[in-house]
């Protein structure tokens, strides 16, 4: 009945597989459920929120329903609302699911604020952005883990933005009943498979048992003589005997020797002897020769003469052949212990201590186990992925700790409120306005991207190029070296970057500020590097850049007094300031041309003032505790001729005095900028990182 039962068995399970794949696939139902967005009024921005998100519920897209043309904007969900501000606009969150058989939606909200609002496309907050058109679906995809992330949909801020948006949801009825069917398919295969197999076991078993009681009827027979050819001259008990007797030698079969035995025997030959005389030679001859065989028989000395000693064990190796368990089975030849260990999981004892096996029979089942238990594994692990399989107890709060521990950011450093890919953006978009700019000589063309210092040193570069060709503005550069950029989410934002320009020789150091949310970073300060210093090397991603007050001491010293006390120190070598001021080919040769000229002029007094503008004057903190300081002096050069003495000027100066000589007293006003790294230590110096200079105006005094 086994083997019926299998097929039957296995049939039925391939149909439940067949009829469970069906449900997951061709008689799936065609329709997909789906929540919407609620109707509420509509706004000139549509924020979506990553709560509309849920990849566990494998929800990581959505369906956007609109007309016309409209721009999408990813930022960081700060960002978005920093540039929303009052602005009317309706927010999406999560998905709510329905109560009572209620179809599930999505959460709409309508917020009242300004009715119209700047056009959004160009702000630096976006981190990516896409102008469309018609219905979209969109696949979410975060730049990183750092901050949370939102969506931002609009048009021209005065048009309503899109407002529509749809999700699917999954089905897990459908979905259920098809697995179910799927793993009891499974099961019920590999129960058909096991019922074959003890089928053909038994009836292989049944067979052995056959031929093992042939067998042991042929030696049964031999050992008799029963199916011998028997003499046709032989009968009577004489003959029959001498006949068991030659076959019990021949065969090797089990042989009474004791004495009385022995001499029946003889007796038995003597009267066969006799038999033969009357007439029946041959049969004597043959009774005299087994005779003299049997009397000849080899015997121990020591056996005892009444003891039985069975030479084949004849019954044994035919039951023991008649195992049905033996049967079909491959037993390891020469097997080592030691192989077990490798083949099983554990490694079966070499004998059972209790009936005195040696352990193959268990080691035998015990791999049919661990195979049947891996064909069951295989066959369950399709339907256990299509479920919501729980883990283990505790290993998913463990996965969740670690996981928790690579990508939660340090709350103290916090985060860079740029990407790289936004800081090269910001620089590239500069660099094109200001090589626009250079091209034309128009520091009009500067706007959106320049201003504050950087905007009044292109404006005197430009003015004195007419006057003097040969001066020329610096190129900015647009291959990033290093930037530290801030992490706060306050404004206004700066960055100080490190820059190469492809023809100069030494990199620069930019400073960018974003004064507000809807307003852009611009270039503020613009000086080259001085020859032999270095900046710390800092990704533009790197959290924990802090903007900080000038007037504040955040490191050895505040912002501001090291640059005022630096400047004067720039104005005399013999400044007691110098000593906490790290020595560079800037300071000394500025410092030796001073030099120089006290000495060759010494009929005129010279005399230097560096007042720093306040207003230019930024600070940034950065992970290490060190502080970049950014400030603009109005450097003064006061010279005032003794004795009818004579001041003589030329190039640009010429042309904004408007003389090449005069004996009147005279002020030269140039414009510095400067950049100063101050050390977090006391056992470090200060180091000008950069400083730039231009003549400004020539006052001469009457």
């Amino acid at each position: 009945m086994r083997f019926p039962a299998s097929i039957i068995t296995f049939i039925l399970g391939l149909l439940l597989a067949g009829i469970g794949v069906g449900l997951l696939t061709v008689w799936a139902s065609d329709e997909v459920p789906t929540a919407q967005t609620q109707q509420v009024d509509e706004a000139p921005l549509t924020v979506i929120s990553d709560d509309l998100i849920d990849e566990e519920a494998q929800r990581e897209e959505f369906m956007i329903s609109a007309e016309g043309e409209y721009t999408l904007a990813l930022a960081r969900t700060q960002d978005i609302e920093a540039w929303v501000g009052d602005a009317a606009h309706v927010t999406i969150g999560a998905v709510q699911e329905g109560q009572d058989d209620a179809e599930a939606t999505i959460e709409t909200q309508f917020v009242e604020g300004e009715a119209t609002v700047p056009d959004p496309a160009d702000s630096d907050l976006w981190v990516a952005s896409e102008t469309t058109e018609g219905d979209l679906r969109y696949g979410w995809s975060a730049p990183d883990d750092s901050g949370d992330w939102s969506l931002l949909m609009f048009r021209d801020g005065e048009q309503p933005a899109p407002s529509t948006v749809s999700v699917e949801l999954e089905e897990e009825s459908d979905h259920l009943v098809g697995t179910v069917l799927i793993v009891l398919g499974a099961l019920l295969v590999l129960l058909g498979l096991f019922l074959f197999l003890r089928s053909r076991k038994s009836r292989d078993a049944k067979r052995g048992e056959k031929f093992d009681r042939r067998e042991g009827k042929n030696r049964t027979a031999a050992t008799t003589g029963i199916g011998s050819a028997p003499s046709a001259a032989a009968s009577g008990t004489e003959s029959s005997g001498t006949a068991q007797g030659i076959a019990g030698v021949a065969l090797g079969a089990a042989t009474v020797s004791t004495n009385d035995a022995a001499e029946d025997d003889s007796h038995t030959v003597e009267g066969d002897t006799d038999t033969a005389a009357t007439g029946h030679d041959e049969t004597g001859t043959l009774a005299a020769s087994t005779e003299d065989e049997m009397t000849h028989q080899p015997h121990t000395t020591d056996a005892d003469p009444t003891e039985v000693h069975p030479q084949v064990p004849t019954e044994e190796p035919r039951e023991s052949s008649e195992d049905p368990d033996a049967t079909g089975i491959i037993e390891p030849i020469d097997s080592d212990p030691a192989d077990a260990d490798t083949l099983h999981t554990e490694a079966p004892e070499a004998q059972n201590p209790e009936d005195g096996t040696d352990g193959t029979e268990g080691r035998t089942w015990r791999s049919r186990s661990v195979a049947t238990a891996a064909a069951l594994s295989l066959a369950l692990s399709p339907a256990v992925l299509a479920s919501d399989a729980e883990p283990t107890p505790g290993e998913s709060e463990q996965t969740e700790d670690v996981e928790a521990d690579e990508v939660e950011p340090d709350d103290d450093a916090g985060y860079s409120v740029l990407l790289e890919s936004q800081l090269q953006g910001i620089i590239d978009d500069i660099a094109e306005h200001t090589t626009e700019a250079d091209e034309a000589f128009d520091a009009e063309l500067l706007a959106p991207r320049v201003s504050g210092n950087a905007e009044t040193v292109r404006e005197l570069t430009y003015r004195n190029h007419e006057l003097d060709e040969d001066v020329m503005p610096d190129a900015i550069g647009t291959e990033i070296l290093s930037a530290a950029v801030t992490s706060g989410s306050d404004f206004p934002r700066q960055a100080v970057v490190i820059t190469q320009e492809a023809e100069a020789e030494i990199p620069q150091v930019l400073v960018i500020e974003q004064a507000s949310p809807r307003e852009n970073y611009e270039l503020i300060q613009s000086v080259l590097m001085v020859p032999g210093t270095e900046f710390p090397a800092i990704s533009a991603e790197d959290g924990g850049v802090e903007s900080v007050d000038p007037t504040e001491e955040e490191a050895v010293f505040a912002a501001n007094h090291a640059m005022e006390r630096t400047a004067v120190f720039l104005n005399n070598s013999e400044y007691y300031f110098g000593n906490n001021v790290e020595d560079n080919a800037y300071i000394e040769d500025l410092q030796a041309y001073q030099d120089e000229l006290r000495e060759s002029a010494e009929d005129l007094e010279i005399s230097y003032t560096r007042p720093l503008i306040g207003e230019g004057s930024t600070a940034m903190r950065l992970p290490d505790g060190s502080v970049l300081a950014v400030g603009s002096f109005d450097s003064t050069t006061q010279l005032r001729p003794e004795d009818g003495a004579s001041i003589n000027f030329s190039g640009v100066s010429a042309e904004l005095a408007e003389t090449e000589s005069t004996t009147a007293d005279a002020d030269i006003i140039n414009r510095e900028s400067m950049i100063l790294h101050i050390p977090a230590e006391n056992d470090e110096k200060v180091v000008v990182l950069g400083v730039h200079d231009i003549v400004n105006e020539v006052n001469i005094l009457d």
